[in-house]
């Protein structure tokens, strides 16, 4: 009796990494589009952006005293 055969990928190499980018990416696009939230202007881009804002603008004011 073999043992059972052990896979390392479950498509391949490559094709792991694209097939998890690309998953990522489509539950990211649908939950932008579903969630009443982000159609409120909440998005994930304005959300980060605003807090990029908020550090670059804390570290002018330090630079400032």
């Amino acid at each position: 009796m073999s043992t059972p055969a052990r896979y390392e990928y479950l498509i391949s190499r490559s094709g792991d990494i694209i097939f998890s980018f690309t998953v990522g990416t489509l539950a990211y696009f649908i939950n932008e589009r579903d969630n009443p939230r982000a159609q409120n202007g909440k998005t994930l881009f304005e959300l980060v952006s605003r807090a990029r804002q908020r550090k670059i603008d804390e570290r002018e004011a330090r630079r400032q005293l």
